[in-house]
């Protein structure tokens, strides 16, 4: 049988939603999107370096005269040092265990739900959602968060059990596997986001994460309300960029794995370039192609 949603989150947990018919709802929410049209925001590297990257305008992809934000995309410098910060913590980390680290997702949930204005904001004005899309994208995002919260717990509280066929005791512990980068597209900019991002953190790893390069704000933005739950900075560093960037990622030989959601292409790249690297094998989870007509 399949699991409701209900049964797979933590028990007592309320998935919330949004209902846009009704006015008690739907005319204050509209009130502080109004607000919010008005914000300009950043997206920079989680420790920016004195010598700044390139800054690059975000529009709105339905009227690109309008200005969202700015992305300030990461240097070389940034990628090094962040890959410094993230394999020195992972350990500690991914010896937090699986309970500690799902109390940390599950908070950063709740922060996403109280967040929710800011979230549609940036679904309508930077990646062109409906209001409705938006609401679906901010529900799936924090149903990411809790699913992998539900996990840690489940796969990493402890060791498992495992058969014994003949009288042994066997049993298998699960650990991360270092630092991963997670590469995200830029049609659900905050749900794979942070699906990618919460499933390698709930596995034990340390996380670079590089949003599409059309919609790092609202990325930011998740990637903010993260560290105020409680998760470090360090296990979790937003680095922002173009292609070059993802570049300068995933050629790293301290990188153990990549979770990547784009075209074929840019996965043949990619899994070309940890091919190449000197350094152990890496994994690589490509999600790729597409349907869309046009």
């Amino acid at each position: 049988s399949v699991n409701l949603p209900m049964r797979i989150v933590a028990p007592g947990v309320k998935v919330v939603g949004s209902l846009m018919t009704v006015p008690l709802t739907l005319v204050p929410l509209q009130q502080q999107l109004g607000i919010l049209a008005q914000k300009r925001w950043t997206a920079e590297p989680t420790f920016p370096a004195e010598d700044a990257g390139e800054i690059a305008p975000i529009t709105m992809p339905h009227d690109m005269s309008v200005e969202v934000g700015t992305r300030r995309d990461a240097t070389q410098d940034e990628v090094d040092a962040a890959y410094e910060r993230a394999v020195a913590i992972q350990p500690g980390w991914d010896a937090l265990g699986g309970e500690r680290r799902a109390l940390l997702l599950e908070e950063a949930a709740n922060l996403f739900e109280e967040h929710t204005a800011e979230f549609l904001s940036l679904c309508q004005r930077e990646a062109g959602k409906t209001l409705l899309d938006g609401v679906a994208e901010v529900r799936e995002a924090v149903d990411f968060l809790r699913y992998y919260a539900s996990e840690a717990r489940r796969q990493f509280s402890g060791p498992i059990a495992l058969p014994g066929p003949t009288g042994e005791e066997n049993t298998l512990r699960m650990h991360g596997r270092g630092v991963f980068a997670t590469i995200s597209p830029w049609n659900f900019p905050l749900a794979i986001f942070t699906g990618m991002a919460s499933a390698a953190l709930a596995a034990g790893n340390s996380v670079i994460a590089k949003p599409a390069e059309q919609t790092p704000l609202i990325a930011a933005l998740a990637v903010k309300l993260c560290h105020e739950a409680g998760i470090p900075p360090e296990a979790l560093q937003l680095l922002p960029g173009a292609g070059d960037v993802g570049q300068m990622i995933t050629s790293d030989p301290r990188l153990t794995g990549v979770a990547f959601t784009g075209s074929t292409e840019t996965a043949r790249l990619i899994n070309q370039t940890l091919a190449g690297r000197d350094g152990p094998i890496a994994t690589l989870i490509a999600e790729t192609g597409g349907q869309n007509a046009m």
